[in-house]
C-alpha cells in the first residue's frame, strides 16, 4: 500500500513507534510491514534489479531501526522515515544495473540497433502478451536509469506515486518550487527521448515492443522465470495512485506517464528476511532491548 494515498491510516503509528522505542519486537515488525512495500517499490524503480532493490530496501530499513530512538515526533513518522530512505537511496553506491545504461544516448543506440525483427502475427501477439509486457516494463525502467539518481527519485515520487510537491520536497530537504523545477526537467528529458524513440508515442518511430520481443525471444534473451504479471502478489500502480492527482495531470503528459504508472506494483514481503537477519541479531536485540 502507498502510505501517501488517501486510504493510508497512520493512527496506530504513534503507538507502534513508542512501543518499538521501548523495546517491542512486535511493534517494530509491524512498522516494517507497514512501510516495506512502498520502500521496495521505490528501490525497484530506482535500480531495476529485484535483488539490488531488496538490498537497498533492507539497508534503508536497517537505518530506520538504528535511528528509531532519535525520532521525537516533531514530524510525522512516515515523513521522518522516508527522508531517511530517500537520502540513503540517493547517496548509496551505484548498483550494477545502473551502470549498464548510463545515458539516453547509449540506450537510444541500443534501441536503434538491437534485435529489430519482423512484426508479430495476431496469434503470436496473443500468445506472447506476457513477454511483450515484460519487455515494455523493462524498457520503461531502463529509460528511468538514464536519469541521474536525484532525477529518478524525483520522477518516481512526483510522477509515478503522485506525491504533491509540498510532501515530496520535505523528503528531499529542498523547497517545493525546487522540486517542481527538477520534476519538470526530468519529465522533459524522458518525454523528449520517448518522442524520438518510442513507437507507442510517435508512430513515425520504428521501435515497437512486439518487434523487440520477437527478436529477444529468437535470441533466447527472455527470462521466463521473471515474467509474473498474472501473479496475485502484483498490483497495478494505477490502483495505488491518488486519483485526484492523476486527474490533474496535463493532457499532453498523460500519454507518456501512463506507461510508467501501469508498471506492476510489487507486493514483495521483506519482513521475514529482515527478522532473520536483523531482529534476531544479538547486537540489534541488545541495542534496542527487544523482547
Amino acid at each position: 500500500m502507498n502510505p501517501f494515498s488517501e486510504k493510508y491510516n497512520p493512527s496506530d503509528e504513534v503507538r507502534l513507534v513508542k512501543e518499538a522505542q521501548e523495546g517491542s519486537q512486535k511493534a517494530l515488525e509491524k512498522l516494517v510491514k507497514l512501510h516495506q512495500r512502498f520502500i521496495y517499490n521505490i528501490a525497484l524503480k530506482l535500480v531495476r534489479n529485484p535483488a539490488d532493490a531488496a538490498d537497498l530496501s533492507q539497508e534503508a530499513i536497517i537505518k530506520m531501526i538504528t535511528k528509531l530512538n532519535l525520532f521525537n515526533g516533531k514530524s510525522s513518522f512516515r515523513t521522518w522515515l522516508y527522508r531517511i530512505v530517500v537520502n540513503h537511496f540517493i547517496k548509496s553506491g551505484k548498483r550494477k544495473s545502473e551502470l549498464e545504461i548510463r545515458s539516453f544516448d547509449k540506450y537510444g543506440r541500443f534501441l536503434d540497433s538491437a534485435f529489430i525483427s519482423e512484426e508479430m502475427t495476431t496469434e503470436e501477439h496473443r500468445k506472447h502478451q506476457d513477454e511483450i509486457d515484460y519487455v515494455r516494463n523493462n524498457c520503461m525502467t531502463s529509460m528511468l536509469l538514464c536519469l541521474d539518481r536525484q532525477q529518478r527519485i524525483i520522477f518516481i515520487l512526483g510522477s509515478i506515486f503522485n506525491l504533491k510537491s509540498g510532501t515530496a520536497s520535505k523528503l528531499l530537504n529542498i523547497t517545493a518550487e525546487n522540486f517542481r523545477q527538477q520534476l519538470s526537467r526530468a519529465k522533459a528529458d524522458l518525454f523528449r527521448f520517448m518522442e524520438n524513440k518510442c513507437g507507442l508515442i510517435n508512430p513515425d518511430n520504428p521501435c515497437r515492443c512486439a518487434k523487440k520481443t520477437k527478436g529477444f525471444i529468437k535470441e533466447g534473451l527472455i527470462d521466463y522465470s521473471k515474467i509474473q504479471f498474472k501473479s496475485d502478489v502484483l498490483k497495478q500502480i494505477q490502483a495505488i495512485a491518488v486519483e485526484n492527482n492523476r486527474k490533474l495531470d496535463h493532457l499532453m503528459e498523460s500519454k507518456y506517464l501512463t506507461f510508467f504508472r501501469h508498471q506492476p506494483y510489487e507486493d514483495k514481503e521483506l519482513t521475514q528476511e529482515l527478522i532473520k537477519t536483523l531482529l534476531f541479531n544479538k547486537d540489534i536485540v541488545e541495542l534496542f532491548r527487544l523482547n
